[in-house]
């Protein structure tokens, strides 16, 4: 039995500088190349910021920062990155009746970095003073994604990677 198509997310990521478009669980990697660096202390405001542009509401962002910041809490320094949605869909198809309108599948993959090891990752340090902006373009999220009328879906979730 064949089963339909997921529902569309967004439109596809555009790789901006995160270049790795597959997501392989167990496999994937946050590198200096695709990810931010982040002291654990600033974690919750850049999660923050970064959910907001992802078209996350206040619960939805709430929900995710609690659920995670114990274990990011764990590092003094954390890379982080956000999967693009067509990558997550290929890893983890999604099949929801009825068909909603919208979906948006948010997943971030982080690691600890060790104080020691911060001087390899001055790329990725260097981009955590963008805006959190920047995962719009990598996740491919578009504002008629937070259209309170559309019969929406918002799944979210993460890993560490070690």
């Amino acid at each position: 039995m064949e089963l339909p198509d997921s529902p569309p997310t967004s439109r596809p990521a555009s790789p901006a500088f995160n270049r790795q478009l597959e997501f392989i669980p167990g496999k994937t990697i946050c590198s200096p190349s695709d990810s931010v660096l982040i002291q654990a202390k600033d974690v919750p405001t850049y999660l923050d910021k970064a959910l907001k542009a992802l078209t996350l509401h206040a619960e939805a962002r709430t929900s995710f920062i609690t659920f995670w910041l114990p274990s990011l809490l764990h590092h003094q320094f954390v890379a982080l990155k956000f999967i693009p949605q067509a990558s997550f869909e290929r890893a983890a198809p999604l099949d929801i009746t009825p068909r909603p309108d919208v979906v948006t599948r948010i997943f971030m993959l982080f690691h600890g970095v060790k104080a020691s090891d911060v001087s390899h990752w001055q790329r990725a340090e260097s981009r955590a003073s963008e805006s959190p902006e920047l995962w719009r373009q990598v996740v491919g999220v578009e504002d008629s994604e937070a259209d309170a009328n559309a019969f929406r879906v918002v799944e979210w979730g993460g890993m560490e990677v070690l």
